[in-house]
């Protein structure tokens, strides 16, 4: 059954069927009854189209019936023609239900069996559980390209995002640019130690944002004794490859920052080191809020794959890479990654 009457082949009037009972005992309205197709030579006959429906579903013995196997395992299914054992097509399990994305099938007579709107949600799955009123902002103002055809619709809500998201605290945001330029000004901070070590080893993570842009980077540590090397290596590289000059550094109180290394640093380079006043970190507030979202995006990541928390690293990882490619500047209107790179973000690898 499914919601989306633009999948069928041929839709007629559902007769006596009048309603479907779902596991919760609520009811849905059958409006139709139709055929659709899931590949050159197969349909399925009497799926009803139910304009409730959420989730479009498939009917493992009608499958069966048209002469396929499906074999299951913990990771996936994969369906395959029972005359000739060709691979017809193949899913992903995602906590206790298996989902196929039908999408990239090269076949004009093959219908999406994920609707577009469900296959918005494979995308929110797929860059990080950014929120779904994000990337539909992002997709309808053409701020991306290398997505298509989706509609991005929050229809439902994400368990994931439920279990990751729970925020403590929140950081007022900027009203204003402070800057004019990238570089100008870095907002820095390191959270850590984690409960696990990453597999690469580390606890900590050194977070850096560009002022003017939001573009972020995130650095991995072993040790918060490495934060002044690990920054003046980070600095030297983006000087070199945006040819500007970091004007500005600003942190908390911490002695991973406030020491004489980073100081003497600073001195020889000619960067202004600001210091947020003692249990105020709302004076560093970008960053704050920016170690919020990429460790939320992390552990919903985490929690929707059932991976285990020592990739929190690279869950931060892959949620930064996203972020910048996606949220939008709050005040200038445009990805992190277009004001820094100068172009729109291409996502469609993702």
């Amino acid at each position: 059954m499914t919601s989306n009457d633009g999948m069928f082949t041929s839709l007629e009037d559902p007769g006596d069927k009048e309603q479907v009972t779902f596991g919760d005992n609520s009811k849905g309205k059958v409006i139709g009854l139709g055929k659709i197709a899931i590949s050159n030579d197969l349909s399925i006959s009497n799926v009803l189209f139910v304009k409730s429906l959420s989730f479009n579903l498939l009917s493992i013995a009608q499958l069966c019936d048209l002469g396929l196997t499906c074999a299951f395992n913990k990771n996936g299914v994969v369906v395959r023609s029972e005359k000739d054992k060709s691979m017809v097509f193949q899913g992903f399990r995602h906590g206790h239900l298996y989902l196929v994305d039908f999408s990239n099938m090269a076949t004009s007579s093959t219908t999406c069996l994920f609707s577009k709107s469900s296959l918005g949600w494979l995308w929110h799955r797929r860059v990080a559980h950014i929120g779904m009123s994000q990337l539909k902002k992002v997709v309808k103002k053409g701020m991306v390209t290398g997505v298509k055809d989706v509609t991005f619709e929050k229809d439902k809500l994400c368990s994931a995002c439920q279990a990751g998201k729970q925020v403590a605290s929140y950081h007022p945001m900027k009203t204003c640019v402070s800057t004019s330029k990238p570089l100008q000004l870095l907002p820095i901070d390191l959270f850590g130690p984690t409960t696990y070590k990453s597999i690469g080893g580390n606890l900590y993570s050194l977070v850096i944002v560009d002022d003017f842009t939001w573009y972020t980077w995130a650095l991995f540590l072993g040790d918060k004794s490495e934060t002044p090397d690990k920054f003046r290596i980070f600095a030297k590289r983006a000087q070199r490859e945006f040819g500007l000059n970091i004007v500005k550094v600003r942190s908390d109180n911490g002695f991973e920052f406030q020491n004489y290394k980073v100081d003497e640093w600073c001195d020889e380079e000619g960067i202004k080191h600001e210091f947020s006043a003692t249990y105020t970190p709302q004076q560093n507030g970008v960053v704050e809020r920016k170690n919020m979202t990429l460790i939320t995006l992390a552990r919903a990541m985490l929690d929707d794959y059932g991976t285990s928390e020592d990739f929190w690293a690279e869950a931060i990882n892959t949620a930064c890479h996203a972020s910048n490619r996606i949220y939008l500047h709050r005040l200038l209107g445009k990805t992190p990654y277009e004001l820094l790179i100068g172009r729109k973000p291409n996502i469609s690898y993702f």
